[in-house]
């Protein structure tokens, strides 16, 4: 179970972006869900990834001050030391306007940093129509809690 925290936390982060325009920095999160032992070799994680971004920008920057929340899965190999995840995300700016996205890692070792990228895949008001790459992250897991959450952060795009 902690390694498993301890991998679901490393590898998550969102990332997002708007044609030539991408989001670059902080996506601070909090990650509860359920994990399933399978066997002594492997486990399976489902839950969310929620919290907010701050941009490098400040208020000018994309996405600043955004709520996203973030549904996704994560498949642990305990016998390679690896973990993959990937999932879905959706924010909501302080006009209220919304953006969708995909994301995917890559297999990382369990314990590290976890790479990935993101893809829009639409929107409403200001963000309707939005589709293209988003960019990179890279999801950093800072404490496993004994509830079996995880809190951490991820930078995007830089």
């Amino acid at each position: 179970m902690r390694v498993f925290k301890l991998l679901l936390v490393s590898f998550f982060i969102c990332n997002v972006s708007i044609a030539a325009d991408k989001p670059i920095g902080h996506f601070g999160w909090h990650a509860t869900g359920t994990f399933h032992q399978m066997g002594e070799n492997a486990g399976y994680w489902t839950g969310e990834f929620s919290g907010s971004f701050q941009s490098d920008e400040g208020d000018s920057g994309m996405f600043h001050k955004m709520s996203v929340r973030c549904p996704a899965w994560q498949k642990f190999n305990f016998v390679k030391g690896t973990s993959y995840a990937e999932g879905v995300c959706y924010g909501k700016d302080l006009e209220g306007n919304e953006v969708y996205f995909d994301w995917a890692g890559s297999e990382q070792k369990l314990g590290q940093p976890g790479k990935g990228t993101f893809s829009y895949t639409g929107g409403t008001g200001k963000y309707e129509g939005l589709t293209g790459e988003g960019g990179f992250f890279i999801g950093h897991t800072v404490t496993n809690w004994k509830d079996g959450s995880a809190s951490g952060y991820a930078t995007w795009n830089r």
